[in-house]
């Protein structure tokens, strides 16, 4: 069989169970948090967290970070597809951004949280480009600020914390942080501005 046919039947593997078709029409309007469609589902949390992950593999769902929620919307374009469409080979079938992005969260975040830091550096890359979404280009967090954004997935935010730093996706000086790429001026929550000049391109500032 083809990669091809693989990629189509995926499609109607995901579509096969009646709680992910209540979880399309849920959020086909409006994205909406786990907890949220946890609580409109009446679901154990692993089990809508589960059926989340099977949508998203398959391409049929958006997932964007708002500050410490996770929005699921509804892929109108993949959903747009025909029947006759899919079965015929005709266009491309709907798949996820990143199929090994979405197995890596689906495996270790659940309910919102993270239920551990990977040991693999490849897999925890992954997590720790997703907390990275959590802060704000251009403003400054300070270290207590940083601290408890981690403490809500996590309850080792020292090690999170180390860990973007040293990946490179968040820098430090003087105990202010800054998102790295979020420009030369970052914003304090207070207006008052601080003028770091940003680490060069792959340097790990710790």
């Amino acid at each position: 069989m083809s990669a091809d046919l693989s990629t189509r039947a995926a499609v109607f593997r995901a579509l096969s169970h009646p709680a992910r078709l209540a979880l399309l029409r849920l959020t086909w309007t409006q994205p909406l948090s786990g907890e949220t469609l946890t609580r409109l589902m009446n679901l154990a949390p692993a089990t809508v967290s589960h059926h989340l992950a099977a949508l998203a593999e398959a391409g049929l769902t958006t997932v964007r970070q708002d500050g410490h929620h996770r929005l699921h919307g509804a892929n109108h374009a993949a959903l747009d597809v025909t029947l006759a469409a899919l079965i015929r080979g005709e266009g491309e079938p709907p798949t996820a951004e990143d199929p090994y992005r979405a197995r890596v969260l689906r495996a270790f975040m659940q309910d919102g949280r993270l239920t551990r830091i990977p040991a693999q550096r490849k897999k925890r890359d992954v997590i720790l480009m997703e907390l990275a979404s959590l802060f704000e280009p251009g403003r400054t967090y300070t270290e207590r600020e940083v601290s408890e954004a981690l403490a809500e997935y996590h309850p080792d935010f020292f090690t999170l914390r180390r860990e973007l730093v040293g990946l490179g996706l968040l820098a430090r000086e003087n105990g202010v942080y800054w998102r790295v790429g979020g420009g030369r001026t970052p914003q304090r929550a207070d207006d008052h501005t601080l003028t770091l000049p940003p680490p060069a391109p792959g340097d790990a500032v710790e």
